[in-house]
């Protein structure tokens, strides 16, 4: 890859390594990244089995869209 991606990769590697665990706001807020972006760049790394991601949650506001007590969607004929 490119050696801006090196670069960021080492970055975010160094900083998982001096801070431990932390979510992907953090380190794009210590690297001056938007979370998304880090989000993006952390799965390649999950991919190339560099990290691991062990927590994943809803979105701020995304849990009134959801029904709790909503039966499954049917498969096939109704």
């Amino acid at each position: 890859m490119a050696d801006w991606w090196t670069e960021l990769e080492s970055e975010i590697l160094n900083c998982l390594e001096h801070v431990g665990t932390v979510t992907p706001a953090e380190i794009g807020r210590r690297l001056g990244i938007p979370e998304a972006a880090t989000a993006s760049l952390l799965s390649v790394q999950v991919r190339d089995g560099k990290v691991r991601i062990r927590l994943v949650e809803l979105g701020r506001g995304d849990s009134d869209a959801l029904e709790t007590n909503a039966a499954p969607p049917r498969r096939g004929l109704a």
